[in-house]
């Protein structure tokens, strides 16, 4: 049996609107901040989250984002999707298997051969036993018994490093989260998904524990020479994008990684490097970081560089982007504000605020478009019709506007008038005229409200009522 998946598709397509967004903000900046070294260093993919016109995938643009870099901890993310591929994996052999014994001998059996010889730089590496390499499946796998045959969930132990691995961003539990896995899992997991590629030794690799505790086995990178770290932003960028369409192994281990990654951008101990709010040091932007993970870590020069995936939202919009930099040095105290003010100018170049008041829309386009991404409404389409053209006077223009500009449809119909009543009644809240009056965190909370009163449910979040 093989273990390993075939390969994801490409989610990320070239947009020729969105470069040019990007590479203006990049001129904006080098100007804004003429400290900065020419030309700019720093690596990028700048990921909308929307799909192509195709509907296949999401918008990219970029910078030397298909060059390999050293990448510090951002590289745990590649063990934390070889973890849950693992675990996909092992369960389509515990359903046919009746004590844990017979699974861990036929893992052994029917997987490690395949595993140790899917990465021959690994499996050739002076210094690594076979054992080292290699998944130590009772060490990562606690069974339960399910309809006469099993099932394996993360031993309690390893989840809890795998969570800290990523939340609280610590060496040592990633060390045992990789030893755990071996070399040859995590990297063969990585080739096999497309996020890793050997005869250019360029996408996702991880070789190394961070601790020493194994003898590391390096490739090329463009910013600090043979790395055990490395990634291009390109691969990462399409990594995160099937976690966001929750098409990363499967959609429970993409919610899984989803929700490790949210609660290191909310309140992780290593804080993105591009959230004003919990970093004061940084120039306050008009975007907010809702998923994050950082790394960072001294070249062999001594200069420490920067690097992150992270997923931003547009608080005028409430668009949400994913970014992946590498190579941001350190030596310069411009280098995070104009990452920052970069990130920013792209959000607005390649999607303008409306200033003033909504442009002449009909209300039948209005009310098509609503429609087709799941927004309905319970009162009379008369009296819709009528409030659709006077946003001198009712709130439904702009907070139309605003769920249209989210770009997303929902798994079942919301009404629009119960989203407006709930946005109005809100403590605090005056009722928006146009489209930057829309408080996002706002309306997001009445199109929960909406959602849960119409069906009877408790969902808690409003990405919860969105289609994949």
């Amino acid at each position: 049996m093989n273990p390993f998946p075939t390969p994801y598709p490409t989610l990320l397509g070239d947009d020729p609107a969105l470069q040019t967004a990007l590479s203006t903000a990049v001129s904006e900046a080098l100007t804004e901040y003429p400290g900065l070294a020419h030309p700019f260093r720093t690596a990028i993919s700048f990921v909308a989250v929307d799909q192509m016109p195709d509907g296949l995938g999401f918008r990219h643009a970029g910078l030397h984002y298909g060059d390999s870099y050293f990448t510090a901890s951002l590289a745990k993310i590649g063990a934390l999707y070889a973890a849950y591929e693992l675990r996909r994996s092992v369960n389509a052999v515990a359903r046919e298997v009746t004590t844990p014994q017979k699974l861990f001998t036929r893992l052994r059996s029917e997987f490690d051969g395949v595993i140790d010889a899917s990465v021959p730089a690994i499996a050739h590496a002076p210094g690594l036993t076979r054992a080292q390499r290699l998944p130590k499946y009772e060490q990562i796998f606690a069974t339960t018994p399910a309809a006469g045959a099993l099932a394996c969930s993360f031993q309690p132990g390893f989840q809890d490093k795998l969570n800290k691995m990523i939340i609280k961003g610590t060496n040592e539990t990633a060390a045992a989260v990789i030893q755990a896995l071996g070399y040859s899992w995590i990297n063969g997991a990585l080739k096999a998904g497309g996020f890793f590629f050997p005869p250019a030794a360029t996408g996702i690799w991880l070789a190394g524990t961070f601790t020493g505790s194994l003898p590391p086995v390096l490739i090329p990178s463009v910013n600090d020479g043979k790395v055990a770290q490395a990634s291009t932003c390109f691969d990462m960028a399409n990594l995160y994008a099937h976690i966001i369409r929750r098409t990363l192994v499967d959609p429970d281990s993409s919610n899984f990684m989803h929700a490790l990654l949210a609660t290191s951008a909310g309140g992780g101990d290593d804080i993105s490097f591009l959230d004003f709010a919990r970093r004061p040091v940084l120039p306050p932007r008009d975007f907010g970081v809702v998923e994050s993970k950082v790394g960072y870590a001294p070249l062999k020069t001594g200069i420490k560089v920067v690097s992150e995936a992270a997923v931003v939202e547009s608080l005028g919009t409430g668009q949400q982007f994913v970014v992946v930099f590498q190579n941001s040095l350190d030596d310069n105290a411009n280098s995070l504000p104009a990452l920052g003010y970069i990130v920013d100018r792209t959000i607005k170049l390649s999607h303008p605020a409306p200033t003033g008041h909504l442009p002449p829309t009909t209300p039948s386009a209005v009310i098509q478009a609503l429609a087709a991404m799941g927004v309905d409404f319970s009162v009379s389409e008369t009296n819709l019709r009528e409030w659709l053209t006077n946003p001198d006077f009712t709130p439904y223009p702009a907070i139309a506007q605003a769920l249209l500009a989210w770009g997303r449809g929902f798994k079942a119909p919301v009404f629009l008038d119960v989203i407006v009543w709930n946005y109005e009644h809100t403590p605090g809240v005056s009722s928006p005229r146009s489209v930057a009056d829309v408080k996002p965190d706002i309306l997001k909370a009445a199109v929960l409200e909406a959602s849960n009163e119409r069906y009877g449910t408790q969902a808690t979040a409003v990405e919860q009522l969105f289609t994949a």
